[in-house]
């Protein structure tokens, strides 16, 4: 019996421990209309408790850091430090190493508060974080793991992304745009890398950033190029970007290692047409066998294969192409 009772006793003790714990958390608040836990109440003033959420976060204590400007943003958030807040809160982020997450946050300042005089600031800490995301998907030691490798260049493009919408058509934008096409560039995603060089070259002209966008489409077209036996496209596409580079910019010193890589491709395009003659040779369709064998001559006088055309020209004097005959000249000329 005294066993049971010592029992029940103990757990009126607790019981009343509990209630009178819950009655000091619960307080009705007026400005709230409602209970509210002290525990989660702000501090005094917006002022006050951004500064306390900053000290947090200035002694390394970003959970709890974090969790404040979370209660600013349910008290205080139609007020004037509201930007503050959530700048702080990009901060936090970038602290703790989430570096995307860093960047959605400081994007909200401008989303949310677009007379903020913290525009600037937003934007360099988004540049920062484009560029060191960037950097850490370029590290050598991540070259041999593309998983790794590609997650923080998706990442940073998406960043610089951020950087061109707050400042569409700006001369500080075009460096964001060419930071896109070089992350794509970087993973070997070359047609996005295309796509986001072209509109350097032509949303942002008067930049400074052309000539590293020109020679970045140039190089995309090259990688995307393929052996003679393949569509011949790319190489096409190469060399127009290289000739479009070359007349905007001639005395530029890259110049000389573009025009080797044109060599190539004009190479390989003359190959493929070479190959293509040949075709119709083993058809024994000799007049649509030469007329590809001129071309080659005719288009590509510099290449290794106009030489092979040219001999095979001299070797059967007596085929005629469709030209030589009258069928087709008028479209040829």
């Amino acid at each position: 019996m005294s066993r049971r009772w010592c029992v029940a006793a103990t757990a009126c003790a607790f019981l009343a421990l509990v209630a009178a714990d819950a009655q000091a958390q619960w307080r009705w608040t007026p400005q709230t209309g409602r209970f509210v836990n002290i525990k989660n109440l702000p501090k005094e003033t917006p002022e006050i408790q951004v500064e306390y959420a900053r000290g947090l976060y200035m002694n390394g204590r970003y959970k709890e850091a974090y969790r404040e400007t979370e209660k600013f943003e349910q008290f205080y958030s139609d007020t004037e430090y509201a930007d503050d807040n959530q700048f702080l809160r990009g901060e936090i982020r970038l602290a703790q190493g989430k570096h995307l997450a860093a960047a959605r946050e400081f994007q909200q300042v401008i989303a949310n508060y677009p007379d903020s005089d913290l525009f600037d600031a937003v934007i360099a800490k988004q540049y920062e974080i484009g560029d060191g995301l960037y950097d850490l998907g370029t590290k050598r030691a991540l070259r041999w793991w593309p998983m790794f490798r590609h997650r923080p260049l998706k990442r940073a493009a998406e960043v610089y992304g951020m950087v061109i919408r707050n400042q569409p058509f700006t001369t500080a934008a075009a460096e964001a745009q060419y930071k896109v096409g070089l992350c794509h560039f970087a993973r070997k995603a070359y047609l996005e890398a295309a796509y986001e060089y072209r509109r350097v070259i032509e949303d942002y002209a008067g930049s400074e950033w052309v000539d590293e966008a020109g020679e970045g489409l140039a190089l995309c077209y090259y990688r995307m190029s393929l052996p003679p036996e393949y569509d011949q496209a790319p190489s096409e596409l190469a060399i127009n970007a290289i000739d479009d580079f070359k007349a905007r910019f001639p005395e530029d010193a890259r110049v000389a290692d573009l025009d080797g890589k044109r060599v190539e491709m004009r190479e390989n395009i003359a190959m493929q047409r070479l190959v293509t003659a040949r075709f119709y040779e083993r058809r024994r369709e000799f007049p649509a066998a030469r007329l590809c064998y001129e071309v080659v001559v005719e288009q590509f006088p510099e290449t290794e294969a106009a030489k092979g055309a040219q001999r095979w020209i001299d070797e059967h004097p007596g085929v005629e192409s469709p030209f030589s005959k009258g069928i087709g000249r008028e479209s040829r000329d």
